[in-house]
């Protein structure tokens, strides 16, 4: 991942640093140097959010230097301090996705799975590659926040705060930026720990026998072997962080619980006289679409005070954090076995489903990929005329996840997907 000089108001950031978390309180500069030096970088950053410790490295050759600010550690210690507006409150969000515009035309995207920036977490691109690492790790589910400009909003994701990348940096009352040391790259100096204690004594025998040249040819392969080791360890070892994490179904509840709470909570149908126009349910939140009719705004907000008019005055809605219970995170069947079971029962009830194979999912970390051992389908299906918890019991398998439910025109409709080995 390469690292890239932002600049914003004459200071220096930085984006596209490397992190690694750090595991030894006590010594986190020690280890953090350490964790540097092996894979070949001479800058470094600590970031301490919540209970979590990150190191973020970079390297002076790509032409950054001590002193520059890393825009990654800016914005998680903003969302730490303000944390974010969920589930129907503001609270601690450790697990969040932000694509911010940058004044050169780039764009920077952030990843914070636990409290921890993820593979490629912090990246600098053009907005197309911003947008497919978004999309794809969206796909991942259980993020508490989306956050990013404005214009991102018609992609409908779920929690979404519109803000830029100035709003998280501290500004003096004339709106000049704040800035702090500690968000301030420090060079790594020293040699590494891992270089064993016998190399000078090597050294003086090699150059006694082979000339000084030939020695530090060796020396030189050598060294680079053994960073090449550490930074294929370190990859590896994010790589499976990252793999315990993508278990998307274990976010969400089973299709039954969903579909019960949607129906149970479809309460508003008609406020205030107001023609509905669409209900849809997700894992998330509620949403109501009216149109007015031969209603009125007051006759609305007399009975729904917080619903949202258009400039109009024909068109309102209404949305509502949907609280549910602990989701499961069963074993996966074989796709065969998940997906007929569901299709050959809805097929003896004359309930068409539509499916369709979701993109692979991977995760990619330089030259190293991680790819997850299950598939998903996505589906859609028309309840046609049945009760919607008759088909959330078809559904209620290992592996299937109801999505979204959506009243329209009367109808009952189901959006979901179906994760399978």
């Amino acid at each position: 991942m390469a690292s890239i000089v932002i600049t914003l108001d004459k200071h220096k950031f930085v984006g596209g640093l490397f992190w690694q978390s750090l595991s030894k309180p006590r010594e986190l500069n020690r280890e953090a140097a350490d964790l540097g030096r092996k894979i070949d970088s001479d800058l470094m950053v600590i970031r301490m959010d919540h209970t979590t410790a990150q190191a973020g490295f970079a390297q002076s050759r790509e032409g950054i230097r001590r002193g520059m600010y890393s825009l990654a550690a800016v914005v998680s210690k903003t969302l730490a301090i303000e944390g974010a507006f969920y589930d129907g409150e503001q609270q601690p969000v450790h697990n969040w996705l932000g694509a911010f515009k940058l004044p050169e035309g780039n764009w920077i995207y952030f990843a914070v799975r636990d409290a921890n920036f993820l593979p490629n977490g912090d990246f600098v691109g053009s907005k197309e590659e911003v947008l497919d690492r978004l999309h794809n790790d969206y796909a991942l589910g259980g993020w508490n926040v989306v956050l990013g400009e404005e214009e991102l909003k018609s992609f409908g994701f779920h929690n979404f705060q519109p803000r830029d990348i100035r709003s998280f940096i501290p500004q003096r009352a004339d709106g000049s930026l704040r800035i702090h040391k500690w968000w301030g790259l420090r060079q790594i100096g020293g040699r590494p720990s891992w270089l064993p204690m016998a190399a000078g004594v090597a050294a003086l025998a090699a150059l006694s026998l082979a000339g000084a040249w030939g020695w530090r040819l060796y020396q030189q392969k050598q060294q680079e072997r053994e960073r090449e080791i550490a930074m294929q360890q370190a990859r590896e070892r994010i790589l499976r962080e990252a793999s315990a994490a993508a278990r998307p179904w274990s976010k969400r509840v089973a299709p039954a619980m969903l579909v019960r709470a949607c129906q149970k909570q479809f309460v508003h149908p008609t406020a205030g006289g107001w023609l509905l126009d669409s209900y849809s349910c997700t894992q998330d939140q509620q949403t109501y679409l009216w149109r007015r009719g031969s209603s009125s705004i007051a006759m609305l907000r007399e009975q729904l005070p917080e619903a949202q008019v258009d400039a109009s005055g024909e068109h309102a809605s209404y949305v509502r954090a949907l609280k549910l219970g602990n989701p499961q995170n069963e074993e996966l069947q074989d796709q065969r076995q998940a997906m007929e079971q569901v299709l050959s029962r809805l097929q003896m009830m004359g309930v068409p489903m539509k499916v369709v194979a979701a993109p692979a999912l991977q995760l990619q970390n330089g030259e190293q990929q991680w790819q997850p051992n299950w598939r998903s389908y996505l589906f859609k299906l028309n309840a046609a005329g049945m009760e919607p918890q008759e088909i959330a019991g078809i559904l209620n398998r290992p592996g299937v996840r109801v999505d979204k439910v959506l009243y329209q025109g009367s109808e009952w409709i189901m959006e979901g997907t179906i994760y399978a080995k």
